[in-house]
């Protein structure tokens, strides 16, 4: 959710990134299995293999699955004795630890996040999950796929002098690419009113994926969470999202896409390579 402040260095703020999410993982560690890693963090270590540059993520975005959760410890107390704090007091589970980049002092974003249609009740934002603060997690529609598709992942840092490593299950390709389409259709639907939002830096994740994992394994992947009775609607619903996003050579996410891999990919190969993955999934 974040974006890269003015004139820091984007690959010093990826490796703050990392760092922070090592800090937040390590402060909630005895809740790691209600946990996911989602967002750019889960994409980049599902696709080392994508033969792209990789782009820069500036924060940590983290699933959580109420059916998983512990009543203890609490996860706004664990965080702010961890040294987060909330990056603004009216935004519930946008958390945030500063970090010094470049002479600068850099708030860096943990996000705590909860599938809308998972979580067992709502505030205009909030996640109300008690004895859980009403600020610890905010509620995210497209998540819900990652309560399922998950696996645990060995996380290290990206510095030499942190020794650091952590498991943790992270969200698979389908539910990331579920996830993107959610993010991606929402930004495009809010870009009058706040065009700030809209970048294309997801839509060039999804062709991150769809470079690195083979397609038949996604397939699979998705004829399971179809059928499964937790998230088989709202798999169905991403998997359209998908369609009218990528689904053909001119549709918004691909014209997004290609602007996202200016450089890497020529603009014929998104727009034919897209369609063609996409159809496979249907």
């Amino acid at each position: 959710m974040a974006r890269v402040p003015e004139n820091v260095d984007a690959q010093q703020l990826h490796v703050a990134a990392r760092r922070v999410l090592l800090d937040g993982l390590t402060a909630l560690s005895d809740q790691l299995d209600a946990l996911t890693v989602v967002g750019a963090q889960a994409v980049y270590l599902r696709t080392p293999e994508a033969a792209l540059r990789t782009s820069f993520t500036s924060d940590g975005d983290i699933s959580i699955d109420p059916d998983r959760l512990q009543n203890v410890p609490l996860l706004d107390q664990a965080l702010l004795e961890a040294g987060f704090e909330l990056l603004r007091d009216n935004q519930p589970g946008l958390w945030a630890r500063t970090q010094r980049i470049g002479g600068q002092e850099v708030p860096i974003e943990f996000d705590l996040l909860m599938a809308k249609g998972l979580a067992p009740k709502i505030g205009s934002r909030s996640v109300k999950i008690p004895p859980h603060g009403v600020m610890s997690a905010r509620w995210v529609p497209g998540l819900e796929v990652a309560a399922v598709d998950r696996s645990p992942m060995t996380i290290t840092s990206l510095e030499a002098a942190d020794a650091r490593t952590i498991i943790v299950n992270v969200a698979g390709p389908a539910a990331l690419l579920v996830a993107k389409a959610f993010k991606i259709n929402d930004r495009l639907k809010q870009a009058d009113a706040r065009p700030e939002r809209l970048t294309h830096k997801d839509a060039g994740d999804v062709l991150r994926i769809i470079r690195a994992i083979p397609v038949a394994q996604v397939t699979a992947s998705f004829a399971k969470l179809r059928e499964d009775p937790r998230v088989g609607e709202i798999t169905q619903e991403g998997l359209q999202l998908l369609q009218d996003l990528f689904g053909g050579p001119t549709t918004p996410g691909v014209g997004m896409a290609v602007q996202a891999l200016s450089g890497d990919l020529p603009e014929a190969t998104v727009r034919a390579l897209a369609p063609a993955y996409v159809s496979r999934l249907m």
